[in-house]
């Protein structure tokens, strides 16, 4: 982070709105914190979420041969669904397929979903409960059609912008970790060291970006893959 970054994140840290913000959004709206969090001005919010969604990608293809952003779910031919928000549309995309992640040969289906739990529909609402409802919409659009259909497994992968993760991300990120650790060979608390620190500051930059971006500019970020983690967790003095 530049010395700007670091003062933004150190008062968004504390509770404190960063210094020289504008005083009106181009979308017309009054401009704080909240605001920038929620406003799909300027696509932030999508490249948040495909930030999130690419790195997660990324290290999912380093232990599982066959994995795809977006994959297309096979057609709906008829077939009845008890869940009335299940998807049967072509629009029916989750963010990454990952076969063998869980079971060998099986195919694992991954949705994300970023939240602002500053929101007014959030503000009231226990964080346990954002959680749970979160990954219940994603479940009532996707799991029944996966199970049925595919014969594949669905994990919804709830993240927030403040840095919190839902249950199933939980598991899912201690299982991708410990598989990583054991094909690289390094010590699973240097690995989960690691991804939590990346992907920590990578929902930073990505609310800084939301924050203090144009919103007529449309930026794109290139993550690399780190494989040495135990050097890496020695460098960053993690």
């Amino acid at each position: 982070m530049n010395k700007s970054e670091f003062r933004d994140s150190l008062r968004l840290r504390y509770g404190r709105d960063p210094a020289r913000l504008p005083q009106k959004c181009p979308c017309g709206s009054v401009f704080n914190v909240n605001h920038a969090m929620n406003c799909h001005k300027g696509g932030f919010i999508i490249i948040r979420h495909n930030e999130v969604r690419d790195f997660l990608a990324s290290q999912l293809s380093t232990v599982c041969n066959d994995s795809q952003i977006e994959p297309p779910l096979q057609a709906v031919d008829g077939e009845q669904f008890k869940r009335k928000g299940t998807l049967v549309g072509e629009q029916a995309r989750p963010d990454i397929r990952a076969r063998g992640f869980y079971r060998p040969g099986q195919q694992a289906f991954f949705d994300v979903r970023m939240i602002n739990p500053n929101a007014d529909s959030y503000i009231d609402t226990p964080m346990k409960k954002v959680y749970e409802n979160a990954e219940k919409q994603k479940k009532n659009a996707y799991n029944e059609r996966i199970l049925n259909i595919e014969h594949g497994s669905f994990t919804p992968l709830i993240f927030t912008v403040t840095g919190g993760m839902g249950p199933q991300a939980k598991t899912f990120f201690r299982l991708l970790c410990n598989k990583i650790a054991y094909k690289h060979r390094q010590e699973y608390n240097n690995v989960t060291s690691f991804l939590k620190c990346k992907v920590s500051f990578l929902v930073r930059k990505m609310v800084l970006l939301c924050l203090r971006g144009s919103r007529t500019v449309n930026i794109k970020k290139i993550i690399q893959n780190e494989d040495d983690f135990a050097f890496s967790c020695f460098e960053s003095k993690l």
